[in-house]
């Protein structure tokens, strides 16, 4: 297994630390626990492309680590924001639509593709209104909401873009094999 991927992994056994740590009041030790998830990330495809220790495994296990510690920060968020409860319930809807259309694309091309920006841009947002949410209570609820709200229409654009590229990536499998 290489490097990238066990960093993947250990980012997956992340999440439910950040979760107990969080639940346990312990505000600060989960935000390092999020700081660490997101360094990682960052390091484990730094160091897949630069060393070309890029696998079909990692480019499923990365997102998957990814979705999972978004879901964590937005179910800790809910004690905060309700309006967290919105956004939680587009990010599975996104999620199990992407993942259909990713295990179909996967059994039609035999490839797992790699996230496009949009993906990465919905990311980063989505950790920076949970993070602000988090760790600062003091910020009004309807900064939050607005922030959420951008979350969310993030993740709908994002999800038209997989289609889209997903389709696109259909149609030229289809060409080739004429």
């Amino acid at each position: 297994m290489s490097i990238p991927n066990m960093i993947s992994i250990g980012r997956i056994f992340l999440v439910p630390v950040f979760a107990l740590l969080y639940t346990q009041g312990k505000v600060m030790a989960a935000m390092g626990v999020l700081l660490l998830s997101a360094a990682s990330d960052v390091l484990d495809g730094a160091i897949a492309r630069r060393f070309h220790m890029e696998t079909e495994l990692g480019r499923a296990l990365d997102p998957i680590a990814d979705k999972l510690i978004q879901a964590a920060m937005m179910l800790c968020a809910l004690w905060r924001t309700p309006s967290v409860w919105l956004l939680l319930g587009l990010h599975i809807l996104r999620e199990l639509c992407l993942g259909v259309m990713s295990l179909y694309v996967l059994r039609v091309t035999g490839h797992v593709y790699s996230a496009k920006w949009y993906g990465k841009l919905c990311t980063a947002c989505v950790y920076a209104v949970m993070i602000a949410a988090l760790a600062f209570p003091q910020i009004p609820g309807r900064i939050i909401d607005l922030g959420v709200t951008v979350c969310g229409v993030l993740m709908a654009l994002c999800l038209l873009g997989y289609m889209l590229h997903f389709q696109k990536i259909l149609v030229q499998h289809g060409e080739k094999e004429e």
